[in-house]
């Protein structure tokens, strides 16, 4: 299917002329040092309710043209057309299908033989293959685990802003860290030896913990249906199940026995401030809102930082992180909402919408990523969350497992004529260099 190009520009376009609309209410009651009228207010929240509308529709374009510009990219790096990759046909993938579809009695010996070999090699977590009722597990096949990766990407909104270390299997993995911004060259001059330079570094340890996306179940009735494509349904409900799971870990996973969250590990660094990294404790302070004329509200009460908050987060990383041009940040839409309504004191927003395609919209000249799972801003006092900033790329480090399985429940659910299907993936994510990003803190009551 082709990228659908126009529908982001017109939505884009829509979002740009709304805006421009609320700003203009806003300037004219700045100007004029009033509150706003009933029917600005009215006119100002329908464009503000219009605008979040559109920010889904978006949202969802957007996310649609990256699957199939990734599906594009993955097909081209294998030097096969996107047709040639969708209708992947080796011998593996063949036994597969016919297995997900038939289960362990549809398949052939030499099939038999081509999925048992793979799955055997592949990792000791592969249930053996041929146990009764066909209840046998099997490596989903290249084509079915890049559409799990994208799945992965899609749900789990910071994924794709993370440092992703794929791996073959999934022993433990040592994993070095070091913090080089101490480190400065020197001078040299005639007959005068060198100094040696240490790095110290720690080291942390990356392991794999499986992830499962829980039975999805599927009637006899549509699985015999040949016009229904069982395996590709299958897949996605695996990839959303599994992809919602892994976007909330990212973010709040606690790391014991678990995934470690960005939030999580920045809300337990012990020296924060600016250039540092870490924590950013917000001020007791008011904040301006599009359109107010000119007046304050508590920051607290409205769960949301202010302009200079913004403005202070972005100086907790250091500036040769930021130089690299990697770091954006990371919030739900509900506090974009707030935030796209910010303002410093002369009037001036904070949001900036882009029109371009393939453009994002900015805060202050930095891109940003909506995750649900950040959560909102909260109103009580002196809480960690609800905004980030930093180049997760180093700040973070995500280790995945090549090799996904699948497994077919036949006889479980065989009394109400359906068959189960779980699938699972094997992943951990640590701490890296957390100087590389910061943590809003509501300010103290």
């Amino acid at each position: 299917m082709a990228k659908d190009f126009k529908r982001e520009l017109e939505i884009k376009t829509e979002r740009a002329e709304i805006f421009s609309g609320m700003s203009a209410i806003m300037d004219k009651v700045n100007t004029e040092n009033r509150a706003l009228t009933v029917e600005e207010r009215t006119e100002f929240d329908t464009r503000e309710a219009k605008l979040t509308e559109l920010d889904s529709d978006l949202d969802r374009v957007v996310k649609y043209n990256r699957r199939e510009e990734e599906r594009e990219s993955y097909g081209a790096s294998k030097n096969v057309s996107r047709d040639e990759l969708e209708s992947d046909t080796d011998a593996y993938t063949r036994a597969y299908t016919s297995w997900f579809k038939r289960g362990d009695r549809g398949l052939t010996e030499a099939d038999r033989d081509v999925l048992e070999n793979r799955t055997t090699a592949a990792t000791p977590l592969a249930t053996t293959a041929g146990t009764a009722g066909g209840d046998a597990g099997y490596m989903v096949p290249q084509g079915f685990w890049h559409n799990l990766q994208i799945a992965l990407k899609a749900y789990g909104g910071i994924l794709s802003l993370c440092k992703v270390v794929p791996t073959d299997t999934g022993n433990p993995m040592p994993w070095p860290t070091v913090d080089p911004t101490a480190i400065v060259g020197s001078y040299i001059t005639e007959n005068t030896p060198l100094d040696n330079q240490n790095f110290s570094f720690g080291q942390g340890m990356l392991n794999a913990w499986t992830i499962t996306s829980n039975v999805i179940l599927a009637s006899l009735q549509i699985i015999n249906d040949s016009a229904f494509d069982v395996d590709s349904f299958v897949s996605d409900r695996i990839g959303e199940s599994i992809g919602r799971k892994v976007a909330a870990e990212l973010i709040s996973g606690t790391g014991s026995s678990a995934l470690l969250g960005v939030q999580t590990a920045l809300a337990a660094v012990v020296g924060s401030g600016v250039g540092l990294g870490g924590i950013y404790a917000a001020p007791t302070e008011s904040v301006r809102f599009l359109g107010d004329g000119g007046s304050a509200s508590t920051k607290l009460a409205q769960a949301v930082p202010s302009f200079a908050d913004v403005l202070a987060m972005v100086e907790y990383v250091d500036p040769a992180y930021r130089a690299m041009g990697n770091c954006k940040f990371v919030f739900s839409s509900a506090t974009l909402s707030n935030l796209r309504k910010l303002t410093d004191a002369y009037g001036h927003p904070l949001w900036n919408p882009n029109v371009q395609v393939g453009g994002a919209d900015d805060l202050y000249g930095y891109k940003y990523q909506i995750d649900q799972n950040v959560g909102g801003v909260s109103t009580s006092a002196s809480t960690v969350g609800g905004v980030l900033f930093g180049d997760f790329s180093r700040a973070m480090v995500v280790r995945q497992v090549n090799n996904a399985g699948t497994m077919r429940l036949t006889e479980r659910y065989a009394d109400y004529l359906q068959v189960g299907y779980l699938g699972y993936v094997r992943m951990d994510a640590r701490s890296n260099d957390l100087r590389a990003a910061v943590v809003y803190k509501s300010p103290a009551a």
